[in-house]
């Protein structure tokens, strides 16, 4: 793998073909269009928040894999490919939604609108998505259950409940038993874990919201931080339904956020008492550092069911060995299916520990699950360690919906179940796995060979690239001048200026 010092050689720019190079063959992205710039340009203007998104967006080619210089981190998603961007979407409760493959077009916009029809609030303000009225059990009319359940399965790619059903026995069942919408698709870039729940949580684009990615770069400051830095929402600009039902019920609904890092859980959960009138859910995200769930005390509660849950003991009892691998730390422990255990107990304990049911406002449980991100982030997500993982996380699906089930009081579970995006499996060659250093180094070398260089920042899992506009001008360049160059990488999809989305914006409205 060519994670350092690489050498790319031009002369293969230009549209990449939407085959999917995921290794064997299969073509995950048969069945799609091709993806033009035109669609690629789209999804960057609903990922446009003026002040957050950089000079260029660079989009790696669809064969590819641009990523970090670390073994934890080999594979990397961030693309518009459907190995990146399809995701499953099960809508699953029969007293609320029809069973049935639906193959209307869907997003995690229309995840959150759904939830909010079915809390009987009125569209958020911005919102873009639309209420999947088709899938209600009643028609149009949303009938409110007595608890809603939004279960984010982290990089859970579409394609896995044809290709490993044999390992998902529960979620296949739950499949033919929900409303499947089998063209579920991130319709945004980047595809990443902060954007992704941001966007389903608000109902709307990470534009409005302004969550464009798991880390935001302050061009006044040169400095860069997390999206949300310090477990906070402050950067979160639009409200979520957690947070609008909360002050609508006045504090009454139960609502129990989960999740496997902070920052989905701030997204899920929303401000909580951060902001003027609002009231803090109950909150428990994994602290890799020390092995326990941990909140943000000012904004949230910190739910007492997982107080005492620590991972130390689970990965004790198995002399911290999984295949092979040697986990020496509670951040690397999460890369097994170990991790997905200690989530779905922690998951079970959490509702099992709830007020759910136990009045008639309905309830709130929203979880992101982070274990098979982490997994195919180091190994991939056709390895023998996502199998594992996969059929792991199955087990506890099982478990958590009958809790879920058990806890939901008269008025029913309304499930719905999805993933924030997906993963690529490993390029056809080396010279197609890179790092964010070798692009930089590489268009350096091109256009200031010898120089400081025009890149200020370039993250590229948040596709953007942030330019030395004072180099620019020394040099007689303008950011097209780059873009143009960038596109001649066989690694680069699509380079493409801020000011080229900005022009696309009018016929978007």
């Amino acid at each position: 793998m060519a994670l350092a010092g690489a050498v790319l050689v031009g002369g293969c720019g230009g549209p990449p073909s939407a085959s999917s190079g995921d290794g064997d063959g299969s073509g995950d992205a048969e069945g799609h269009p091709e993806i033009g710039r035109e669609q690629v340009v789209e999804a960057l203007a609903r990922g446009r928040f003026p002040g957050r998104v950089g000079d260029i967006a660079v989009i790696p080619d669809s064969r590819a894999i641009i990523t970090y210089p670390s073994e934890s981190n080999r594979y990397m998603h961030g693309g518009p490919w459907p190995h990146d961007s399809d995701v499953p979407l099960l809508l699953h409760g029969p007293g609320t939604f029809r069973r049935g493959v639906y193959g209307a077009q869907a997003s995690h916009q229309d995840i959150g609108a759904t939830v909010t029809e079915l809390l009987g609030l009125p569209p958020s303000s911005g919102a873009t998505g639309r209420p999947l009225r088709e899938a209600f059990a009643n028609g149009e009319e949303a009938g409110q259950p007595g608890l809603v359940a939004v279960l984010v399965l982290d990089a859970l790619r579409s394609d896995y409940l044809e290709r490993k059903a044999d390992l998902l026995p529960n979620l296949s069942r739950l499949a033919e038993e929900s409303a499947r919408f089998t063209n579920a698709r991130v319709d945004y870039l980047p595809t990443n874990t902060s954007t992704a729940h941001s966007t389903l949580s608000t109902a709307t684009d990470p534009a409005i919201h302004g969550i464009v990615g798991n880390g935001l770069y302050d061009r006044r400051t040169g400095e860069s931080k997390l999206a949300y830095d310090g477990v906070a929402p402050y950067n979160l600009m639009a409200l979520t339904f957690a947070d609008r039902w909360s002050v609508a019920t006045r504090g009454r609904a139960e609502i129990v956020v989960q999740a496997g890092t902070d920052y989905p859980a701030v997204a899920l959960a929303g401000h909580g008492a951060c902001i003027l009138g609002g009231y803090p859910p109950w909150v428990a995200y994994y602290d890799s550092g020390s092995g326990a769930w941990r909140t943000n005390e000012d904004c949230y509660r910190h739910p007492p069911a997982v107080a005492e849950l620590h991972f130390g003991p689970r990965l004790e009892a198995v002399d911290r060995l999984w295949l092979g691998h040697e986990l020496d730390s509670f951040g690397e422990a999460r890369r097994s299916s170990h991790f997905a255990a200690f989530e779905g107990e922690a998951a079970v304990a959490l509702i099992e520990g709830s007020a759910f049911g136990e009045d008639d406002v309905t309830d709130l449980f929203l979880a992101n699950l982070k274990s098979p991100d982490y997994v195919s982030h180091k190994y991939g997500p056709f390895s023998p360690e996502m199998d594992a993982t996969l059929a792991e996380l199955d087990g506890w699906l099982g478990r958590i919906a009958s809790a879920l089930e058990a806890k939901s009081g008269p008025g029913g579970l309304a499930l719905i179940v999805t993933a924030d995006h997906g993963m690529p499996d490993a390029p056809a060659n080396d010279d197609l796995w890179v790092t964010y250093e070798d692009v930089t180094a590489w268009l350096n070398e091109r256009v200031d060979p010898g120089g400081p260089g025009v890149v200020a920042y370039f993250e590229g899992s948040e596709n953007q690239m942030f330019l030395d506009h004072a180099r620019l001008e020394a040099l007689g360049l303008a950011p097209d001048d780059v873009a143009r160059t960038l596109e001649e990488s066989p690694v680069v999809g699509f380079a493409i200026t801020e000011g080229e989305v900005r022009q696309a914006l009018p016929a978007r409205r």
